[in-house]
């Protein structure tokens, strides 16, 4: 009886809400929703590698990337195309590509020129989660961080499709991460669904006793940033939403160094 009733409480949260969607169209390019930042403080990186040369038999010529910039709402900014050299890997400076016009953050993609055939006779697409790496502060290195998960499509008229699932019910997401009183903290959400999500996130001190509540709504391919700096105790966070997995990116800064990591 108990296995049976887990069953049926499992089925009521994943039927037909998965974590991302598969692209309407085979074969179309995949790729997260990076985060951009941009500012006197912040510089943003991204680790450009040629991924259809990974999955060619032989090799092949230079490929090129279309990289499409959104701004903290998520209404696109621009397109660039950068050609890519085959079997390489190339650091390229968002920030200068940017420019300083378009606000302090946003939201990117990478879109591969191709799906190689060996990908496309499976019915398969190329997902691009690479790294992308931020500079503070002028700091002689960089923290790099991945891509999070399959968050948008390129589809062969040039329309733009978000994969992000979305819940039925409302969600809670705990940052798998005690927030401690050295340095603050700078939390990124982005939305990678197709609709508007209400976020509500809240601290909580180690007693359960909630510190901070903040309520934001979301835009699709939009970005929220906020920030905590505890002052005596561990916090937690805890965030509630529809989306189906709120894993917010984390930046921590103490002193004059940084890090970065998927909460």
């Amino acid at each position: 009886m108990n296995r049976h009733i887990e069953r049926v409480r499992r089925a009521i949260w994943s039927y037909k809400q998965p974590l991302t969607r598969a692209p309407s169209i085979a074969g179309a390019p995949v790729s997260d929703l990076f985060v951009w930042r941009n500012s006197e403080e912040w510089e943003t990186f991204f680790e450009l590698t040629d991924l259809p040369a990974l999955f060619a038999e032989r090799e092949i010529a230079s490929g090129y990337v279309i990289l499409v910039f959104f701004d903290a709402v998520g209404q696109l900014l621009f397109e660039k195309t950068i050609e890519v050299a085959a079997g390489r890997r190339n650091t390229l400076v968002l920030s200068e590509i940017i420019g300083s016009k378009f606000g302090s953050v946003g939201t990117f993609a990478v879109f591969h020129s191709h799906t190689p055939q060996k990908l496309q006779g499976l019915g398969s697409h190329l997902a691009e989660r690479g790294y992308v790496s931020y500079r503070y502060r002028s700091a002689p290195l960089r923290a790099y961080v991945h891509g999070n998960l399959d968050a948008i499509a390129r589809l062969p008229d040039q329309s733009l499709q978000l994969l992000g699932g979305r819940s039925i019910r409302r969600r809670e997401y705990n940052l798998q991460y005690a927030l401690d009183v050295h340095g603050s903290y700078e939390l990124v959400i982005v939305n990678s669904t197709p609709k508007k999500q209400k976020i509500v996130c809240r601290t909580l001190a180690a007693s359960g006793k909630i510190e901070h509540k903040q309520t934001f709504g979301l835009l699709p391919r939009g970005i929220h940033l906020f920030r905590v700096a505890p002052k005596h105790d561990l916090l937690r966070v805890v965030i509630s939403s529809r989306l189906i997995m709120a894993r917010p990116l984390v930046f921590h800064i103490q002193n004059q160094t940084m890090d970065v990591f998927h909460g």
